[in-house]
């Protein structure tokens, strides 16, 4: 049964992955990323892997993904553009898919299943990863914190509209 479960978040993933790639249209590139995004999520919670279903819920789907999408939404000059103008692009994407298939197809095949098949009870992560994040890893973990705000910040300061105080005077009407 578990067998059958993980082949079809697979399958969601990849036919997820595969809107992304040949959607036309960005809103469905969107819905894409998302259905792919909750199937990696389903598939870490299949390997009882509970901080990285926290994570991937929370920051690529709550976050990054709402983000792309609204920023879609919100502007009105990229309904109008279309995503493929050459066939050098689904070209490109074939060749990388069919380089990425291969080169899976190969680390499959040579690795040892048999020691695998065990794993063993799932332990819970969180506790331990967020003891390390507190104590061993703070200062790495919090310069990734500061780091990010920092880029956030910029990436507000580029993306605003000067207002009419900021525009450089000529000159006239000073006193």
């Amino acid at each position: 049964m578990g067998g059958w479960i993980w082949v079809l978040l697979a399958a969601l993933g990849v036919f997820g992955a595969g809107a992304v790639a040949f959607a036309k249209n960005v809103v469905h590139c969107g819905f894409g990323l998302l259905a792919a995004l909750v199937s990696v999520a389903a598939m870490y919670a299949f390997l009882g892997a509970d901080f990285l279903v926290a994570t991937q819920v929370i920051v690529y789907v709550g976050g990054i993904l709402v983000l792309v999408l609204f920023g879609v939404m919100m502007t009105h000059r990229i309904s109008s553009q279309s995503l493929r103008e050459e066939v050098i692009q689904p070209m490109a994407a074939g060749i990388a898919g069919l380089v990425m298939f291969a080169l899976s197809m190969m680390v499959i095949l040579s690795t040892d299943w048999n020691a695998l098949a065990d794993p063993g009870v799932a332990q819970p992560t969180t506790k331990d990863l967020g003891r390390m994040f507190l104590t061993d890893w703070l200062f790495p973990f919090e310069f990734a914190s500061v780091l990010l705000l920092v880029a956030m910040i910029g990436a507000a300061m580029l993306t605003r509209e000067p207002r009419r105080d900021d525009a450089p005077h000529d000159g006239q009407g000073e006193g």
